[in-house]
């Protein structure tokens, strides 16, 4: 079981790698594909399992990831299994504008300009 499912575009990935050595080092679980998906799995069914185990999704935005199909089902799988989503704005201007219906009346954590130690704070606000 995971504490958190990182959902992120491929352009993101530094991002996202960055963001769960930062949660890990604070004792948050994170889940992230490159690293937690055994050679030979099936993606799709690695991505269900660990959204089903996780206990909140992070939703990391960027202009790439509302572009991203594999975004977009994490999010409307997570919808579907009454996760807890956060999305995290990394990237873009004004992306709030352009998030999808599920994200747009969620409180969003704003990480373009703040230090992983701020962010892994508010993210750790929503794991309780």
């Amino acid at each position: 079981m995971f504490d958190v499912f990182i959902s992120y575009a491929i352009s993101d990935r530094d991002e996202a790698e960055r963001l769960v050595s930062a949660l890990r080092a604070n004792n948050v679980s994170g889940w992230l594909d490159k690293a937690d998906i055994a050679g030979g799995a099936s993606i799709p069914s690695a991505v269900r399992a660990a959204l089903k185990g996780s206990n909140v999704v992070v939703v990391l935005l960027s202009p790439s990831a509302l572009r991203s199909e594999w975004v977009q089902f994490e999010i409307g799988a997570a919808e579907a299994l009454g996760k807890k989503i956060v999305p995290v704005i990394v990237s873009g201007e004004h992306l709030e504008r352009e998030f999808p219906d599920i994200l747009k009346n969620r409180k969003w954590i704003d990480a373009r300009h703040r230090s992983h130690k701020d962010v892994v704070r508010d993210l750790k606000l929503a794991l309780e």
